[in-house]
């Protein structure tokens, strides 16, 4: 193993860690963690086997292992954008429910208040 293949894999390893320590929601933590322990896996066996790789590509049809990995990381590039989107709306959502309410609040406030 290189000291490039060891600094990789640890590089994967802590941020693996980091996504699941500071993701929020509590109903999918154990998903999460199960998600980053596979992704650690498998990053490990592509850095330290990449001749596997190749293999895998090309049982899927495709030439080279580089482009089996850059056609992966399109698709999760793509779910990370519709999932932060769809957390973008859920909060959006929120802060209005939470200024109608504050804006029912004041306007009793003020009428008490006459």
């Amino acid at each position: 193993m290189t000291i490039f293949q060891l600094l990789l894999i640890a590089a994967v390893v802590i941020a693996a860690a980091l996504a699941v320590k500071f993701l929020p929601g509590e109903r999918s933590l154990a998903l999460k963690r199960i998600f980053a322990i596979l992704f650690v896996i498998v990053a490990a066996l592509a850095i330290l086997f990449p001749a596997a790789l190749t293999v895998v590509a090309n049982f899927f049809g495709i030439g080279r292992g580089t482009d089996l990995l850059l056609y992966v990381f399109i698709i999760m590039v793509l779910i990370f954008a519709v999932a932060t989107v769809r957390a973008k709306a859920r909060s959006d959502a929120r802060v209005t429910e939470l200024a109608r309410a504050v804006a029912l609040i004041e306007a009793r406030t003020r009428e008490e208040q006459r």
